[in-house]
């Protein structure tokens, strides 16, 4: 797994050159539904089975350690090595990560789940990847 992380990060900066997508796009969009997608297979499974709480608890699950244990660990380790990072998100980020949380929110408040909110949660992240794909590289 391991190696086959460090060959994927490596990559990017070819595939950047080569179709010209922006290094947001394919860290926020496409590396979290490539290395993601046992767990997504999962989800999808337990949904299909009825098994809502399974599901939810896969998705929020993991969006939870990421924002609690990843992002604070990744700072510390990089103080340690003396690569500079930081929680300093910028105001694009962190209104869409407000605007994801609202929506996750409204969507399992009640415990029941439609075709409406499903389609929602698509269009959400249809509109996150398209503001993605058009912000620049100096952003």
């Amino acid at each position: 797994v391991a190696g086959s992380s460090e060959w994927l990060v490596r990559s990017i900066d070819g595939l950047v050159e080569d179709w010209g997508v922006g290094k947001c796009f394919i860290g926020i969009i496409l590396l979290p539904i490539v290395g993601n997608a046992c767990e997504h297979v999962g989800a999808i499974r337990m949904a299909v089975s009825e098994k809502v709480d399974i599901t939810v608890g896969i998705a929020i699950g993991s969006s939870t350690q990421v924002a609690l244990f990843v992002v604070p660990f990744s700072v510390v380790v990089g103080w340690a090595i003396g690569q500079p990072m930081d929680l300093a998100f910028g105001s694009m980020n962190t209104t869409v990560l407000i605007f994801a949380v609202l929506i996750a929110f409204s969507i399992i408040t009640d415990g029941a789940s439609n075709w409406l909110e499903g389609f929602m949660l698509m269009v959400a992240y249809a509109v996150i990847a398209t503001l993605f794909w058009f912000v620049p590289e100096d952003a």
